[in-house]
């Protein structure tokens, strides 16, 4: 069973509403709900019926034994970490858990990858946004994050790691499209795809302070949350897109990216709990900075 659908189903349980409950895991209602009948797959049952909202039997089964089991994994890593700090000679016997959001994971990889050799321990990896990391962290669920937005939280520590250039996807055809790189003011008459606010507030308004940087505001003539949907809209001629570089590992025909001339970029920072301080704080910091520098 997938522990992050587990985990979304039972906050929507308690909430009893789509809307606040993807509020609360920073998702869309369509994401959400896309999550929750992916479960409902795998475990061949119905859990919920949607209008009006209440469990179903089976639902009620797992929202009851689902607390039950995730109290048990939480124990279970909690003793194995335990375990391995209690015999340094030996070794740390249990996972490193990093948060990473998935739009930066495939660039991403290679750091996590190096401290897997680095430590000689295993790295777990959670698809979480920023703003998830956080909440995990504060809750004991991660060691370390790797943010793409800044976080302002006294009990998170943050380190800057790496730039990631925010890049524009235009259509193949498109004027500029053989460009080294596209000044962004150039585009202020094209109508544009953009991130739904709701979908992930911090990076809305990371690419919107690019858009005032440039000195205006985009012709949004249609709002799209998937990267899949936005690439296709974008080699149909509806728009341009902004995105974030790692994305140049999904190339899609009739799509170009291209680096702002501006240089605009997201600042990926390692993050984690303050006290108590993550196991081998000193080692990952070692490793990361020398890999990145």
């Amino acid at each position: 069973m997938d522990l992050r659908r587990l985990r979304l189903f039972l906050l929507l349980a308690e909430e009893g509403n789509f809307h606040r409950a993807a509020e609360k895991a920073y998702l869309s209602q369509p994401a959400l709900s896309q999550h929750i009948q992916a479960l409902e797959k795998a475990l061949g049952v119905k859990l919920l019926e949607r209008r009006p909202f209440r469990l179903t039997p089976a639902g009620e089964v797992l929202q009851r034994e689902g607390k039950r089991l995730l109290a048990e994994v939480e124990a279970l890593k909690e003793r194995v970490r335990q375990a391995g700090r209690g015999q340094p000679g030996k070794g740390y016997l249990g996972e490193l858990r990093f948060g990473v959001p998935e739009n930066l994971l495939p660039d991403l990889m290679p750091l996590l990858d190096h401290l897997r050799r680095g430590l000689g321990q295993p790295v777990e990896i959670l698809e979480m946004h920023t703003p998830e990391q956080v909440k995990a962290l504060k809750e004991g669920q991660l060691d370390y994050g790797l943010a793409g937005l800044r976080v302002e939280d006294p009990a998170i520590g943050q380190e800057p790691l790496l730039p990631v250039p925010i890049v524009v996807a235009l259509p193949e055809g498109h004027p500029l499209a053989s460009r080294k790189r596209v000044p962004l003011k150039a585009l202020r008459e094209e109508p544009f795809l953009l991130l739904p606010k709701e979908v992930l507030p911090p990076l809305h308004e990371a690419f919107m302070a690019v858009f005032q940087q440039a000195g205006f505001t985009p012709k949004v003539v249609r709002e799209v949350a998937r990267f899949s949907q936005a690439v296709s809209l974008v080699a149909a001629g509806v728009g341009v897109y902004l995105t974030l570089a790692p994305y140049r590992v999904f190339p899609h025909p009739g799509v170009v990216l291209k680096p702002l001339e501006e240089e605009a970029a997201l600042q990926v920072s390692l993050i984690y709990r303050t006290h108590p301080a993550p196991p081998r704080l000193s080692e990952v910091r070692a490793l990361l900075k020398a890999l990145i520098l």
